[in-house]
């Protein structure tokens, strides 16, 4: 047996960076995730409930546990790691929603809120602490589920029946993302990426920060387009479109012009955003608000007897704004120069 003060160095040999060795690391960790999550796929229903367990815990440990503890050993998170960590997150709410089964309770309201909760932390772990980006926005979205799942056991008769109070309610925490994206962005020094032939430079800061505003992006966009959202999950629960033609009983929350002005500005803040700090998620983010808000006002949904063939007055505005704001970056005057640059960069430097 090695004396313990030689195992400290041993991990670090077996770990050492190397591009080949890495590789299969990464590979090899991305095939045993795939291995698993398709034997619980096939298997689940056959298997006891303890077994599966397992089945979804050991990679939940292997994966997560072994990328986010191991940076001691390689001096600081590799890709590999990143990669394991982001996959063996996926399995810990499968496995903490399979341990709940196992003891005999369901997977939701208090169940659902502790899981992701635990999800959420350690999501935000790993990209706070450990500095995996991604995980940062995985963090994100368990949070925004934990959150529902709140608030589905604290309402009277769950969700469904306070649409309204849930559009707040993710409205109020798509602020907190925002103002925790803030906090990030400015609570630490400054750590650029230096400009490269196979990367480009930029702020690592900034980067990180953007994970947390499309999480907040997708709690705003999923709270104004609440209506399709709504219906597209009862739509597949009931069977297909086919479901609602032989009245399946779909439910879903009612639209406003109000809503469907709020989406429509949420979705042009997010893509205007995110082509302006380079990073893709709020746009994407927003991109699907766009494609939300077209659906809703072009099915005409926010009216009480939908008539989508009639012109109505949306693709008037719609196209009278266009031409207005391509008219006036023609003017010189409708510039504000460097004013939101300096905004921004004032902004950046105070400090709590």
């Amino acid at each position: 047996m090695k004396p313990p003060a030689n195992r400290k160095e041993t991990m670090k040999e077996l770990l050492a960076p190397d591009d080949t060795r890495d590789a299969l690391r990464k590979l090899g960790g991305l095939l045993f995730g795939i291995g698993a999550l398709m034997l619980f796929l096939r298997k689940g229903e056959d298997y006891g409930a303890f077994i599966v367990f397992l089945v979804l815990a050991i990679p939940a440990a292997l994966l997560y546990g072994g990328s986010v503890l191991s940076d001691r050993f390689t001096g600081g998170m590799r890709p590999w790691q990143a990669v394991h960590s982001v996959l063996g997150l996926v399995f810990v709410p499968l496995a903490l929603l399979q341990f709940v089964e196992w003891v005999g309770g369901s997977a939701s309201g208090w169940n659902t809120f502790w899981v992701f909760s635990v999800t959420a932390a350690l999501g935000f772990y790993a990209g706070i602490v450990k500095g995996v980006r991604f995980q940062l926005l995985a963090g994100a979205v368990a949070a925004i589920v934990a959150w529902s799942g709140l608030w589905d056991e604290l309402l009277s008769n769950g969700l469904g029946a306070h649409y309204g109070a849930y559009r707040g309610l993710l409205g109020l925490f798509s602020i907190a993302l925002l103002a925790a994206a803030l906090h990030l962005w400015r609570s630490a020094n400054d750590e650029r990426v230096i400009e490269t032939a196979l990367s480009e430079g930029g702020d690592r800061r900034l980067w990180k920060a953007s994970e947390l505003l499309t999480g907040a992006g997708i709690a705003a966009v999923l709270g104004c387009g609440l209506t399709v959202a709504v219906l597209i999950v009862q739509v597949a629960g009931t069977g297909g479109i086919a479901a609602v033609g032989l009245g399946g009983g779909i439910n879903v929350p009612e639209t406003s012009v109000a809503w469907d002005t709020l989406l429509l500005l949420v979705s042009l803040g997010l893509v205007g955003l995110g082509t302006m700090i380079g990073t893709r998620g709020p746009v994407w983010v927003g991109a699907i608000g766009l494609l939300l808000f077209l659906f809703i006002v072009g099915a005409d949904l926010d009216d009480a007897t939908p008539e989508p063939n009639d012109l109505g007055i949306w693709p008037l505005v719609l196209i009278a704004l266009g031409l207005l704001g391509i008219g006036l970056s023609a003017v010189k005057e409708a510039s504000l120069g460097d004013r939101p640059r300096r905004f921004l960069a004032e902004l950046k430097s105070r400090r709590r």
